[in-house]
């Protein structure tokens, strides 16, 4: 039985002379290319790790050239592609080696066995020993370690399995001569008999040949007694159990053991019937191959992932971690895999499988299956796939699914099947029936997409954490955060350690690679020869530096742009460039600017769904975005449709800013702020485009989308932003509409006056009033009398002032605009304090406060509460002004309002210094002073400058004199003088700090003090 198999080309024979099989016989194999196919064989269907090869003999500096020989001569034998070259190490495909075939059918005749197929059994188990072509596997090559523990039980394994082959024999004999001796035998039964008898006598030819070569081996002396007494009678099994007797003394001083004399006494008595039965088989676990991979490096910023995943596994059967691609799928996957996920006590289970998963568990535990479906092109291949990398037989009309679930049984397993997203249909069909059949399996898989399987708990896999900013770090500050030291430590083992002067840079290297590991470890590959400033200048023009200098990556990890596309071709076409489209947006995104960028690609509208599902698109709480790395490459694939992409993006975003300044400017401000807030850097964008882009891609586009942004600029603090916006939209269009251009002369006088730019303020208001009355806009022109009067109350011309708001007043009145009116008189309370007619003051913003809540306007409802506040600070009720102030500030902060805030902060501190306490004080007024500072507003910051003074007149009056004085120039430059409500207490710092100082003080100093 050493050679019945017909050699069928392209087989890797390893069952004797190792010898590779092509279809015109033997392919001839230098000795190092043998060996090499041989170790690789052992393990096939499994990357063997570099080290794994050196300890089984093959000589690291050979390595090249033998592979080389060897994929040449697997080309030649018909197996071209049968050996690949992993990062991990090399893999030879198992499907095409006979050992994981006799391995294979060995496991299927001992099933058989164990059902009661005796007569099938046999038959399995002549095919499987067929296999082997010598008693010596792997004959003529030196292997050392593992390769050569696995060669020895390979012998091992065929010296049982013959065994098992005769005992299937003898107790099918043993059954036929029972029953042909039995008193009512038919004649069938007694011709099964006869034949029976002469069975048992080939057997026992064939074990007197076996007991010379293993004349230790016990249990062949007990089949050796059963098949001479089944074929020669009673006096011939006698002299057998003598014959053993004599070689145990001999050999070891000792009798056999007491199996074979049971056997012997019941041999004399001729009772067939009392043959012992075989030891019934340890319950066997399934095949440890395909065990994940051994990770070079550690996994970081992923604990509390893995603690879902185990929980995820322990409640469900199917655990898909869903991310894009260079998330980091595979190798959390095999961190998972590694860690105690099988349940904790499977002796809980109360039926036969329970019973087994049982005994399974106090065998050897669980087992863990890595299968890399990268290299499947079609869903239909998917289970013959896991076969081969299992080793399973793969036999024409054999369904693999069948044998997988045959070799995983009751057992309990966790098949890691990685890289399903080509794949979605066949992953989930292959899940869901190897899950109905197995009880103990569960399966891992990653994807891009969910299986859509039945009970699939998902686990998106995010980018890794990164730092809240992007200046300020030092290493030590970046080793915390996840995606950073896993750019630090990379960088250490490419040997460029990152110097301490480019941890900023770091941080924003990360920032801009949004914190996708693939793209942070493609980076750090350049560390060799780039600086990290370097790479991070580089990355936003030229996607080719995120590549892999090695060869031996997966090409799907070799680039963040082949990640991309390799999820996009699952893809339809239509699909595809409404990805590319969405590249135009700077951040998130909403449905609706996702249906206005899809019309002008694809009609399907759950294209936007399609791109999620794929990991190219994120979601969050109703909004969407493109990781950055992956909004690079949309934007490489836009090519020539990026004009049309980006008119239609800000288009979409004019849109949504002429409809939130609606809101601004009325009860629905918190709703607008939120929407305008949300897609800022879209906004942005928009207006970068319509500044550029031809006239006509949206007519007036830039000069509407800046006077649509104005107020919320305004709200925001962006107050210089904006009038460039302006200023410049305005000088490009000189033939707009004029209710246009009107409008946008008033938002930029509101700003200029903002900004303390106060000629240009007065210059833009006198050309949109002039404007708004060629038309007969009353409302509008008395928005632009309320920007009048605010420039001439900063100017300290209180009574033009309010000559300019009672004006405005008055044609909200006629114009029936109650919003209107109400603010114009807020604004006449304002004038009013600032010129320290308090009573008056009080009696407006009382009135307008109670307008504004009824309204619901809450800026203004806030801005009432300050001024109502200021007007008790001055009078000297600090209590109430503290409370108003408080409430005031609470408002501004909830809306989010810093020229609000900053004026909150400036009375509040000084409140701080009416009662004294100066630290308090200085608290508010430090922040005061960077606000206004922030958003421009140089009138407001000389007066926080002023208290200041104050705050530092006992202690530090040098300091509190160079505040003075930069304060006074402050003013000179702006042409505002100190309001008249604050030049009492401005005085008295000054004069204070004139008489600290003294005439013994350097002239310098005291000449800092400005006359007030």
């Amino acid at each position: 039985m050493t050679d019945g198999l017909r050699v069928r080309p392209g087989q890797v024979r390893l069952l004797g002379a190792v010898e590779l099989a092509g279809p015109g016989g033997p392919v001839p194999l230098a000795t190092g290319a043998r060996r090499l196919l041989a170790v690789l064989g052992l393990r096939g269907g499994e990357i063997v790790g570099w080290a794994q090869l050196s300890a089984a003999g093959i000589d690291p500096v050979a390595l090249d050239r033998d592979s080389a020989a060897l994929a040449g001569g697997l080309a030649r034998g018909g197996l071209r592609g049968a050996l690949q070259t992993r990062a991990a190490g090399m893999r030879l495909a198992g499907r095409y080696v006979d050992v994981l075939r006799y391995h294979d059918e060995l496991r299927r005749a001992r099933s058989r066995r164990t059902a009661g197929d005796l007569p099938g059994a046999v038959t399995l188990y002549d095919r499987a020993l067929a296999r082997w072509r010598s008693d010596t596997p792997l004959d003529g090559i030196a292997l050392t370690g593992w390769a050569a523990a696995e060669a020895k039980r390979l012998r091992e394994s065929r010296t049982r399995a013959r065994e098992e082959r005769w005992d299937c024999v003898l107790r099918t004999a043993a059954a036929a001569v029972r029953a042909s001796g039995a008193p009512v035998a038919d004649r069938a039964a007694v011709r099964a008999g006869i034949d029976a008898t002469k069975a048992a006598e080939v057997a026992a030819s064939e074990l007197e040949a076996g007991v010379v070569r293993h004349p230790l081996r016990e249990r062949r002396w007990e089949l050796l007694l059963t098949a001479t007494l089944l074929s020669r009678g009673r006096a011939a099994a006698r002299s057998v159990y003598e014959r053993a007797l004599q070689t145990f003394a001999d050999q070891l001083g000792v009798e056999p053991g007491e199996r074979l004399r049971a056997l012997a006494a019941a041999a004399e008595r001729g009772d067939i019937a009392e043959l012992p039965a075989p030891a019934r088989p340890q319950p066997r676990m399934p095949r440890r191959v395909a065990a994940p991979p051994v990770p070079l490096t550690s996994l970081l910023g992923r604990d509390a992932l893995l603690d879902d995943i185990d929980v995820r596994l322990a409640g469900h059967r199917l655990v898909t971690l869903v991310g894009p691609g260079g998330a980091g799928k595979t190798r959390l996957a095999i961190a998972a895999a590694g860690r105690p996920w099988a349940s904790a006590s499977v002796a809980a289970a109360t039926d036969e499988a329970g019973a087994l998963l049982g005994e399974q568990a106090s065998a050897g535990g669980p087992v863990a299956w890595f299968v890399d479906l990268t290299v499947v092109d079609r869903p239909g291949k998917v289970p013959a796939a896991v076969a081969e990398t299992l080793g399973l037989r793969q036999d024409p009309g054999l369904d693999p699914v069948d044998a997988i679930a045959e070799e995983i049984g009751a057992h309990e397993v966790l098949l890691v099947l990685d890289n399903c997203e080509h794949l979605v249909a066949g992953c989930g069909e292959l899940a869901r029936q190897l899950l109905a059949r197995c009880p103990g399996l569960r399966i891992l898989a990653t994807s891009r997409a969910p299986l859509r399987a039945d009970d699939e708990a998902i686990v998106p896999v995010p980018p890794l954490p990164l730092p809240t900013a992007v200046a300020g770090h030092t290493l030590a500050d970046l080793a915390t955060h996840a995606a950073t030291r896993l750019f630090l430590e990379r960088a250490q083992a490419r040997g460029r350690p990152v110097p301490e002067g480019s941890a900023d840079a770091v941080a924003q290297l990360c920032v801009e690679l949004d914190g996708l590991p693939l793209a942070i470890e493609l980076a750090a590959a350049r560390t060799p020869l780039l600086s990290v400033p370097e790479i991070v200048a580089r990355i936003r023009t030229d996607q080719r530096l995120l590549h892999s200098p090695d060869p031996t990556t997966p090409p799907r990890h070799r680039t963040v742009a082949a990640a991309v596309e390799s999820s996009l071709e699952q893809l339809p076409p239509d699909v595809q460039v409404f990805f590319d489209r969405l590249a135009v947006f700077a951040g998130g995104f909403d449905t609706g600017a996702a249906d206005a960028m899809r019309a002008g690609a694809s009609s399907d509208p759950t294209a936007l769904d399609q791109l999620v599902n794929a990991s190219l698109v994120e979601e969050n709480a109703g909004r969407y975005r493109l990781l950055m790395p992956i909004r690079r490459h949309a934007l490489a694939r836009l090519h020539a449709d990026a004009p049309a992409a980006r008119t239609a993006h800000a288009a979409h975003y004019l849109r949504v800013a002429e409809a939130a300044d609606t809101d601004l400017r009325g009860h629905a401000q918190e709703v607008g702020l939120a929407r305008l807030r949300a897609d800022a850097a879209n906004l942005r964008a928009a207006m970068s485009w319509l500044a550029e882009a031809r006239p006509s891609a949206v007519p007036y586009g830039d000069l509407r989308l800046a006077t649509a942004l104005a107020m919320f600029c305004r709200v925001e603090g962006h107050y210089q932003e904006a009038r460039a916006w302006l200023a410049a939209a305005l000088a490009r269009h000189p033939r707009a509409p004029v209710l246009l251009r009107g409008a946008a002369a008033a938002d930029a006088a509101m700003l200029a006056m903002l900004l303390c730019d106060y000629s240009a303020a007065a210059e833009y208001a006198s050309t949109a009033r002039a404007a708004y009355r060629a038309i007969g806009d009353r409302r509008a022109e008395a928005r632009v009398e309320m920007i009048l009067g605010a420039v001439a109350r900063e100017r300290a011309q209180y009574e033009a002032s309010a000559a300019h708001l009672d004006k405005a007043a008055g044609i909200y009145v006629e114009c029936g605009d109650e919003l209107g009116e109400a603010r114009a008189v807020q604004l006449r309370g304002f004038t009013a304090w600032l010129a320290g007619d308090f009573d008056r003051a009080e009696l407006r913003l009382r009135a307008c406060r109670r307008w504004f809540e009824r309204l619901g306007d809450a800026e203004a409802a806030a801005s009432a509460l300050m001024n109502l506040g200021a007007v008790a600070l001055y009078r000297g009720d600090t209590d109430r002004a503290t409370s108003l102030l408080d409430a005031a500030l609470e408002r501004y902060a909830a809306l989010g309002f810093p020229e609000g805030v900053g004026w909150a902060h400036n009375l509040r501190g000084l409140v701080e210094l009416r009662t004294g306490r100066a630290d308090r004080a200085e608290e508010h007024l430090a922040l005061s002073l960077a606000t206004h500072r922030k958003v421009g507003d140089r009138w407001r910051t000389a007066s926080v400058l002023e208290a200041l003074a104050e705050v530092h007149r006992r202690d530090d009056p040098t300091r509190a004199a160079q505040l003075l004085a930069d304060a006074g120039r402050i003013r000179d430059e702006i042409g505002a003088p100190i309001p008249a409500c604050e030049r009492p207490d401005t005085e008295a710092t000054a004069a204070a700090l004139r008489a600290a100082l003294g005439d013994g003080t350097p002239l310098p100093a005291r000449a800092l003090i400005p006359p007030v």
